[in-house]
């Protein structure tokens, strides 16, 4: 088999560079060591301004719900910051659908699609790329775009492969529930709760609410942790988070665990996304958001950049690295430098949320601000002297009051 670009796997970056090449006319293969739909360890939570980059998301109804309120609390829930709007803050959808739907776009696109088939080796050299695949069959390629996770096979035969000095463990179950008890629970609006700093983890808990499933997990930003301070065992802290939700009235008391699964992500992006005719996206490349751990919205921005760039190689003949480095200044222009401010405010998890929470409480300035980030096409760049200004007015403006 031979074509202008293999993909090796169908999350998100994949899928959606998939796509991207195929209505180019790129002759690509799209494939995946699982069959699809297929589930995957994650909250599902996309921030709205996804929404305004991909409309074809909500066209192909791709989306399972949208939430408009978001209620953070503090590690002790004396505090909460109440966040609404008259539009969608998050969006959510449920993974086996919405990759599979991802996939299902590629498909339509033009893209061969190989499910169940495992890229066990990697061959590249000047002149042409081939991949094995488990069973033993050869794909010979011009290009290879690895989006195949945390632990690539193409970013190890790179030399580039992720530690676990800079990654984040989750813990996660999603749970149905009937729509009319979702209605109750979360309202109309479908509110999320998110509880910074639970048991003291560099991290935080959330309640994603969709139409009829609600989503429960915890996250440690492991990266944020000081050198000394031991690991939490999330699985028992998840029994412990259950707990607290039921008595908080947050989730039907008669829930219960059955299927806990883990999960591990990046938080550092590797020093070189590209090499000898191959490009690395979204997890594989350790495209995720430093700060929550948020990945599908870099993943597809991360596979289109790189398949636009793969394109311009393949119309011009270019071959060498210098043409491929261009996807790497790329995505770094469009948000590589939000990661690097993102990652930096993460090594600050331990510090006193309890109190930044009471003080932006019932600020609504300060909460515009930082929805802005979440909703729309928005550099931090662009307000972070607006939020840094903000948060000196209500620390003096508390200071004064005491």
């Amino acid at each position: 088999m031979k074509y202008d670009v293999v993909v090796v796997g169908a999350g998100p970056a994949g899928a959606t560079a998939a796509k991207v090449l195929a209505e180019q006319g790129i002759h690509v293969l799209l494939l995946d060591k699982e069959t699809f739909p297929r589930d995957k360890p994650c909250g599902g939570g996309l921030p709205a301004r996804i929404l305004k980059r991909y409309p074809y998301l909500e066209k192909h109804g791709l989306i399972d719900s949208y939430s408009s309120n978001v209620c953070i609390h503090s590690s002790s829930l004396r505090y909460e910051i109440d966040a609404r709007k008259n539009e969608p803050i998050l969006a959510m959808v449920l993974r086996n659908r919405f990759d599979a739907g991802l996939v299902s776009l590629a498909q339509q696109s033009g893209a061969t699609f190989l499910g169940g088939k495992a890229a066990v080796r990697i061959d590249t050299s000047t002149d042409h790329a081939r991949v094995t695949l488990d069973d033993g069959t050869t794909v010979d390629t011009s290009y290879i775009l690895g989006a195949d996770g945390m632990w690539s096979t193409l970013a190890k035969q790179l030399g580039e492969p992720h530690t676990n000095q800079f990654s984040g463990m989750c813990v996660v179950e999603e749970y149905p529930i009937a729509q009319e008890t979702m209605d109750q629970l979360f309202g109309k609006e479908r509110c999320v709760h998110i509880h910074f700093n639970i048991f003291e983890m560099a991290g935080y808990g959330w309640v994603f609410p969709k139409k009829e499933h609600v989503n429960i997990g915890l996250c440690e930003l492991r990266h944020a942790l000081p050198s000394l301070q031991e690991k939490k065992n999330l699985k028992t802290l998840y029994a412990q988070y259950l707990s607290i939700l039921k008595e908080t009235k947050l989730i039907p008391q008669a829930l219960q665990s059955q299927n806990l699964k883990g999960g591990v992500f990046p938080m550092h992006p590797l020093a070189r996304t590209y090499g000898t005719r191959t490009v690395l996206c979204g997890d594989a490349a350790g495209l995720t958001n430093p700060l929550t751990g948020e990945g599908i919205y870099y993943a597809m921005i991360s596979g289109e950049i790189a398949s636009k760039v793969l394109v311009d190689t393949l119309v011009n003949g270019e071959v060498h690295e210098q043409a491929l480095s261009r996807y790497q200044k790329e995505w770094m222009k469009d948000f590589g430098h939000d990661h690097r401010c993102y990652f930096s405010l993460s090594k600050r998890w331990n510090l006193d949320t309890e109190n930044l929470i009471r003080l932006i409480d019932n600020d609504q300035r300060m909460i515009d601000l930082v929805l802005t980030l979440v909703m729309q096409q928005v550099s931090i760049k662009t307000i972070r002297w607006k939020i840094a200004r903000r948060f000196i007015h209500l620390y003096i403006r508390d200071f004064l009051r005491r």
